[in-house]
């Protein structure tokens, strides 16, 4: 029997039909589950803070400036108030005034700043108080201008500190006059100037020869690039190299490795990062100063919440240094946890 092509093609037409009618049928059955399971789901829960602070870094990648970060905000979390720090994990990356710009256009209720003694800060800073938003400095100061208080590290001391240890490594290698390098920061002037300052007059009668040189320490590479250039052009290497940054410390530490000068200088460093410690361990550091970033962190939480609270505040709180070196190296408990990525 001979089936006709029109029965054929009505056949095959109400099979399609019927497909599209049960897929139009399920899809149907799974929207309405969908919309069934969203309906369910809970609304997130956000945490509102009745202040918003903005930290803003000298150098957003530098260790320091993250932990520090790190302790200013789990402290404000559970001190009523939120921070955030400026211009971090953004694809474009600002200049140090521009993100002082985005935090007074954000109209946050204060501003944790990194200071330094350039006048373009000192005018923000006046913009700031302006806008009333308050400005407290951290680490460095920024002289002269409307911040509201400075909390600060007793770089005089740290300074002192540098020399003593200076005496104590000229005594253990019986080396006079012992050599000394200090590598101060391009960016930081007031702070080097014044822990090269104490290190001067605290090695004064000592029998130590300083000399200083600047380091580029803006990022890693320029960091590296600058010390190994540095120690390129000396005629002799010195006994110690003083470091007054975390990467300059590490820097230094790379470039002696690298250059075989392992035994044939010292270095006295600053921070505690792993391998900084590492390298105290291995005896290529002989010590270094790390900051209380816990209690920092604490006060300069602590003078923006006074200032809002009663409109006054001190201009100045101060924290100290630790020392650490192969003596007590295996008591010593990073603040803030490890900083290696």
């Amino acid at each position: 029997m001979k089936i006709s092509r029109n029965r054929i093609l009505v056949t095959v037409l109400a099979g399609i039909v019927l497909v599209l009618f049960f897929a139009t049928v399920t899809g149907l059955f799974y929207y309405r589950e969908m919309i069934n399971k969203l309906g369910e789901v809970q609304e997130e829960v956000f945490t509102e803070y009745p202040r918003l602070y903005a930290y803003i870094a000298e150098d957003p990648e530098s260790k320091l400036s993250n932990r520090l970060y790190e302790e200013i905000s789990d402290y404000a979390i559970n001190n009523g108030c939120y921070v955030e720090m400026t211009g971090q994990n953004l694809s474009t990356s600002y200049s140090k005034a521009d993100r002082i710009n985005i935090a007074i256009s954000s109209k946050v209720d204060g501003i944790i700043l990194e200071g330094d003694d350039s006048e373009e800060t000192a005018e923000l800073i006046e913009k700031a108080a302006r806008n009333g938003i308050p400005v407290v400095t951290v680490l460095t100061d920024c002289v002269g201008s409307s911040r509201k208080s400075f909390i600060g590290l007793n770089n005089y001391s740290l300074g002192t500190e540098y020399g003593d240890e200076l005496a104590s490594i000229g005594e253990a290698k019986r080396k006079y006059p012992l050599s000394a390098l200090i590598l101060l920061d391009r960016d930081d002037g007031n702070a080097d100037d014044i822990i090269h300052s104490a290190i001067k007059e605290s090695v004064t009668g000592r029998n130590v020869r300083l000399s200083s040189a600047v380091v580029d320490s803006s990022t890693p590479f320029t960091s590296e690039e600058s010390v190994m250039n540095i120690l390129d052009d000396l005629d002799n290497i010195p006994d110690v190299i003083i470091c007054l940054n975390d990467r300059t410390t590490e820097s230094v530490y790379q470039c002696i490795v690298d250059k075989n000068l392992v035994g044939k200088t010292v270095i006295l460093g600053y921070y505690d990062s792993e391998t900084i410690l590492r390298a105290i361990d291995r005896g290529s550091v002989y010590a270094t100063f790390a900051v209380e970033s816990n209690t920092i962190a604490a006060q300069c939480v602590n003078a923006l919440n006074e200032y809002n609270d009663t409109g006054f505040v001190s201009e100045y709180f101060s924290s100290n240094y630790i020392k650490i070196n192969r003596d007590n190296l295996s008591d010593y408990e990073p603040e803030g946890g490890s900083d290696e990525g």
